[in-house]
């Protein structure tokens, strides 16, 4: 969680923790069903702001447009969209147009209100983000401890996959293969 005064504000919820909750609800429904519901009721508001331009942000404003929320995605990042494949970011930002959501990179998260989020735009000017729900939907970070904790109780310790960077399935399958052949 980014350090935003007001971040623990009952309207913030972590990419994390809403999926565990879909995750739950995947215990006693299927992916069909879960995908079916998710257009009736979903644990957020109508109103949202997503923290986070990158993949992540992107793909989570699309998922919450399609089921018909409000989404404004915002990033410190010059540019949104890092992480898309290719083309993606230009298919992706042109529908987006279509449906209203509103990108905003280059801002500073000032604070989390009641209200919504707080941020002075690119221009400088300080603007509140009305919202019902803040998703922070940043890239994830490696978890360093485990190998941490390995150095030195094996002659050879590897961080691979997410657990050096982040990153997609292939990758990490790539990383494993290539390990694999130096050893």
């Amino acid at each position: 969680m980014p350090p935003i005064p007001g971040i623990g504000n009952r309207k913030v919820i972590g990419s994390e923790e809403l999926h565990r909750r879909l995750k739950s609800y995947m215990r006693f429904f299927g992916p069909k069903a879960i995908a079916r519901l998710t257009k009736i009721w979903m644990p957020v508001g109508k109103r949202v702001v997503i923290i986070g331009g990158a993949l992540q942000g992107c793909q989570l404003a699309e998922f919450l447009v399609k089921r018909g929320r409000k989404v404004t995605i915002v990033d410190t990042a010059g540019r949104l969209g890092e992480g898309l494949i290719s083309d993606d970011p230009e298919r992706l930002f042109r529908w987006f147009g279509t449906k209203g959501v509103v990108m905003l990179p280059e801002v500073r998260y000032e604070e989390i209100t009641d209200k919504g989020l707080v941020i002075t735009a690119g221009d400088g000017k300080k603007q509140t983000l009305e919202a019902d729900t803040i998703i922070v939907a940043l890239p994830l970070l490696p978890d360093e401890s485990l190998v941490k904790s390995l150095k030195g109780k094996a002659p050879e310790v590897y961080q691979i996959g997410d657990a050096a960077n982040p990153a997609y399935m292939p990758d990490a399958i790539a990383d494993g293969c290539r390990i694999a052949r130096a050893i």
